[in-house]
């Protein structure tokens, strides 16, 4: 890989954590008012009405909807896990340093 492209994926990765570091302002913010839990749920649901709506927008059909309906499951399912897993590690190497 190039130096160029390595600052490409550099500014792409830093665009990327920076709207995700806004999603996650606006969730903090609720919780001034609100439970966490309530606030992970509706992040939670905002998050998979805005996949479903990528995933219509890609298909563009019923009868495509309906072919590509398991695999979006399944990719979104297993991308959430991966983040979720890499972010439980970063919290816990965090906690380790804090022991």
């Amino acid at each position: 890989m190039s130096q160029s492209d390595n600052n490409a994926e550099s500014e792409s990765n830093r665009i990327f954590r920076k709207m995700a570091d806004r999603f996650i302002d606006t969730a903090n913010r609720q919780l001034n008012d609100t439970e966490a839990a309530t606030v992970n749920s509706a992040f939670l649901y905002g998050a998979s009405r805005f996949s479903a709506f990528v995933t219509v927008q890609k298909t563009g059909s019923l009868s495509r909807f309906d072919e590509k309906h398991d695999e979006a499951v399944e990719y979104y399912t297993n991308e959430f896990k991966t983040m979720l897993q890499q972010n439980l590690q970063h919290y816990r190497e965090a906690l380790e340093k804090e022991s």
